[in-house]
């Protein structure tokens, strides 16, 4: 009889010990006892020093003769952990799902086409001429910063071509699942065979098939949203993370972890090189390329057309149409149907309108569970709260009891209702709430392709690497509520959505046009939305090295939450009590409420740490955990979001 450690994954623990007569491998998959029920977990190894007074439960199945996760891989969970200082098992449950996990080996067939070969051009040679010496020769990370629309994905297809070649795999990253429907074809036609996604939005029976087409299959290249990235397999040897600024690279569940930092600590361990590419990249990736910690690459314009007309329009001085947009950007739209063209519009609020108020008082309509407005859908008859998602009918006034509610501010659905008032034509809305399913969405996309849409109106969904070649026309209908968000990466968000969606315009021979709409047209940020006009990196530099922020120091953001106020509020002042004792090298910041203070009937409190080093920063995390654990109630909830992204 032999002891063998299992990771389970399960958020409490991790690592449990089963006894088993067969010879077993680390990185097989078994099936084990834990309570009354039974889970799937994988085998990290033996243990040769089983306790004597412990009655070890048997495991119950082997479903794999060989391990499905490597060495590699499982080194990668246990950095993982370290760095997010929280238990391995909750990192497995936060990276694999269980229906994965637990799914029987299928062995899908992968087809095979001709494939559609290109030449690159003078301006991607060059960036494809450096990157190509590296694959095979070790880890090293490459910044790839070029134009909306220069063509980088032709670049790393050509390189992923290089890498298959070899017998080796690629993984390509992407921050939306939205991009997948077109990625997918585009990749498959220039590789040669279907390169399969993976995502939440397939079905288990699909996810389940990419996961052992890719571990254990003849899946050569795999294309996924962030939880791509955990497929196992023996021989990867190129990871891409494409648009890698993106802020839904970041978890927010358990463990919160940055994908493309941590696509670079498993190119590290995996021995091979890594590409993060934008034409607006990160903060801390420009930096990281500016002082030579990564390679930078760039590509300065466009291969058939050059970058859009950006207008900014003084909505001060005028009078906008219908209440949405200006006369400017009508006239443009008005054209750009008339040529046949299309145009996107992006209009950053969900739904009909963002808030509703009292005529008779003035009081604002919040959520009962959360402190934050009732965002009203015309389209369900709702009102809803895009925190704990509750949806109520259209309510009287809480406070003088008044039903006569009016709407403030314009969503999705309420710019797509004018404009096909004005226009008399079906506007294709693009939001979360619009396209629930990838179903749903890939529809969506072709039909735009197609032409059956003139104009696509939709959140920062539309500005997130979309390619349409007959879209000559770009439009912001509103930015200025990003700015003044209590976030000190606000300005870097507001940069790169605007970059990004002018760069939907003009990609194809014909000559693009963007105009954005603000009250606040003497922002810094429009200054330098021209993609190869370095002037916002450094000036951002400049402002995050005088206050001290990331990229010159680690940052983890501490949230408390209670359903009582004064609870949460007690824990918080204890907490930081404790860490400013504790601190040796480090800022904690005095507790505060959170920017939203209650969701889902949970009072919420938060603190700031700041360190020169990530030792440092998690000795106090653990310090701060193992307080809470030994002297707080069990129903105080604290979460530790090491390398934040957001502050709300």
């Amino acid at each position: 009889m032999k002891y063998y450690d299992v990771l389970l994954p399960v958020p409490a623990g991790g690592i449990y010990t089963y006894t088993c007569e067969a010879e077993l491998s680390a990185g097989q998959r078994v099936k084990v006892p834990l309570g009354k029920r039974e889970l799937y977990g994988i085998v990290t190894g033996e243990n040769i020093t089983p306790l004597d007074n412990i009655n070890y439960r048997d495991i119950t199945l082997i479903p794999d003769d060989t391990p499905v996760f490597g060495e590699s891989y499982l080194k990668f969970l246990r950095l993982m952990a370290e760095y997010y200082c929280t238990e391995l098992g909750t990192v497995l449950n936060g990276v694999l799902s269980a229906a994965v996990l637990e799914s029987n080996r299928t062995d899908p067939e992968i087809k095979t086409f001709t494939r559609k070969d290109i030449t690159l051009n003078q301006h991607q040679i060059p960036v494809y001429e450096s990157i190509l010496p590296e694959l095979g020769k070790g880890f090293s990370v490459h910044l790839v910063h070029g134009v909306t629309g220069s063509g980088k994905t032709e670049i790393f297809i050509e390189l992923a071509k290089e890498v298959i070649s070899q017998g080796k795999k690629v993984m390509y990253l992407v921050p939306e699942i939205s991009l997948t429907p077109q990625m997918e074809e585009r990749l498959s036609k220039r590789i040669g065979f279907d390169v399969m996604s993976y995502h939440s939005k397939k079905t288990p029976k699909k996810r389940t098939d990419t996961f052992w087409a890719f571990a254990k299959g003849g899946l050569q290249m795999v294309l996924g949203a962030r939880s791509a990235l955990f497929l196992p397999s023996d021989n990867i040897g190129l990871i891409i993370v494409d648009e890698e600024h993106e802020s839904s690279y970041k978890q927010e569940e358990m463990p919160p972890y940055q994908l493309r930092d941590m696509a670079v600590l498993y190119g590290k361990i995996l021995d091979i090189p890594v590409i993060l590419a934008s034409a607006t990249p990160s903060v801390e990736s420009w930096q990281n390329a500016v002082s030579g910690k990564y390679r930078l690459h760039s590509i300065p314009c466009r291969p058939d057309s050059d970058m859009p007309e950006i207008e900014i329009v003084d909505m001060k001085k005028v009078e906008p149409i219908a209440g949405i947009i200006s006369e400017r950007l009508y006239t443009e739209l008005y054209k750009t149907i008339e040529k046949g063209e299309q145009a996107i519009l992006l209009i950053n609020r969900k739904g009909y309108s963002h808030t509703l108020y009292c005529y008779s008082c003035g009081e604002m309509l919040t959520c009962s569970n959360c402190s934050v407005a009732l965002t009203y859908y015309k389209s369900k008859g709702l009102c809803k709260c895009n925190y704990c998602s509750q949806e109520v009918r259209r309510p009287k006034c809480p406070k003088c009891g008044s039903d006569d509610i009016k709407e403030y501010g314009a969503g999705t659905e309420k710019v797509a209702e004018a404009l096909e008032e004005l226009f008399e034509k079906k506007i294709l809305r693009l939001d979360t709430e619009n396209a629930s399913t990838y179903k749903q969405l890939s529809k969506m996309l072709k039909d735009f392709e197609t032409g059956e849409y003139s104009i696509m109106a939709g959140t920062q969904l539309v500005a997130k690497g979309l390619d349409f070649g007959n879209v000559t026309l770009a439009g912001v209908i509103n930015i200025d509520n990003m700015f003044g968000l209590p976030d000190f990466r606000a300005k870097e968000r507001a940069y790169q959505l605007l970059v990004q969606v002018s760069g939907r315009a003009g990609r194809a021979a014909k000559k693009g046009k963007v105009i954005i709409q603000t009250y606040a047209p003497e922002t810094d940020v429009f200054t330098h939305l021209n993609c190869t006009d370095t002037g916002f990196y450094e000036q951002e530099l400049i402002r995050r090295k005088l206050f001290n922020y990331p990229p010159f120091a680690k940052m983890c953001r501490v949230t408390l939450s209670h359903t009582k106020e004064e609870t949460v509020k007690e824990a918080a002042m204890y907490i930081y009590g404790v860490l400013r004792s504790a601190a040796r090298d480090a800022e904690v910041f005095y507790p505060a409420q959170a920017p939203v203070y209650k969701i889902s009937n949970r009072y919420r409190y938060g603190m700031v740490i700041k360190t020169k080093t990530n030792t440092e920063m998690s000795r106090l995390i653990n310090i701060a955990s193992k307080t809470l654990k030994e002297n707080m109630k069990t129903t105080l909830r604290i979460k530790f979001d090491r390398d934040p992204q957001f502050f709300m």
